[in-house]
């Protein structure tokens, strides 16, 4: 048994609150709440709009719902790179608002306690907002930056507001 199953057996809270999907990008671990999490789907053709941040790819139209697709490494600031067949498009929701982010890879899902995760104390809101990291953990030796989906899900305001201006 490894350290994780024995805090997850040991815990008093199993809600998906605590459940997160770690993917990488750049390889580095980062985690997303599973509440958001919708689906995982496969690189599709993307369409291109002019005259929006790079690092929103474009739109897909997934089961007649559009949804705008960031491209993770260029939000986080790091190079493009070309797509393999373990790149994937996470689509993450909150209310009725949704966005793909495009990740190298997905890992796996893990439980984190909140007294697992340490919050960003020492970063000042606005670098934290701009990050979109709002905490990190520690599980079996390996560090996972947990982002604020809250935060990307606010890029599909931009993107409305980038198509209709």
């Amino acid at each position: 048994m490894n350290e994780n199953e024995e805090i997850v057996e040991g815990a008093v809270s199993d809600t998906i609150d605590d459940l997160y999907m770690v993917f990488i990008v750049n390889n580095q671990k980062y985690a997303l709440s599973s509440k958001y999490i919708i689906e995982i789907v496969g690189i599709s053709k993307i369409t291109q709009v002019p005259f929006i941040p790079k690092y929103i790819k474009g739109i897909i139209n997934l089961r007649s719902t559009i949804i705008p697709i960031i491209d993770a490494r260029m939000r986080f600031g790091l190079k493009p790179i070309d797509y393999n067949e373990r790149t994937c498009i996470i689509i993450i929701e909150n209310g009725e608002d949704k966005v793909g982010l495009i990740v190298d890879a997905v890992s796996e899902v893990i439980t984190i306690l909140p007294e697992q995760s340490m919050k960003m104390d020492s970063m000042k809101e606005t670098e934290i907002d701009q990050n979109f990291i709002k905490s990190v953990s520690e599980i079996n030796g390996e560090t996972q930056l947990i982002l604020d989906c809250d935060s990307l899900i606010e890029i599909s305001e931009d993107l409305k507001h980038a198509i209709n201006e």
